[in-house]
């Protein structure tokens, strides 16, 4: 039971990190927005648009990102309290069919 768990919290710790790595390569919305202002402050109007439109894309990828990360970190959380009791004796791993 303890090793199904252990390879269960691998494979979550494994989704988080490409989670992370996707977050990382995100613009950062402050930059583009100066660059926006800026273009619009040049009347570059369709650069901005496409700018602003790129950038919503990502708010929602963004948005979309921070609640898969964060249904990792509960489930990884759930699986830590899980293994804890394991280990202390909490929980009693269920007989295999060998044994009846």
């Amino acid at each position: 039971m303890a090793a199904d768990i252990s390879k269960q919290m691998l494979r979550l710790n494994n989704q988080l990190d490409k989670v992370i790595d996707k977050q990382d390569e995100l613009i950062d919305p402050e930059s583009q927005k100066t660059v926006v202002i800026a273009l619009v402050n040049d009347l570059r109007w369709d650069e901005a648009a496409k700018l602003c439109a790129e950038q919503a894309k990502e708010d929602d990828k963004r948005t979309r990102l921070a609640e898969e990360e964060k249904h990792l970190r509960s489930e990884l959380e759930a699986l830590r309290e899980q293994l804890v009791k394991v280990s202390n004796g909490e929980v009693v791993e269920p007989a295999t069919d060998s044994e009846e």
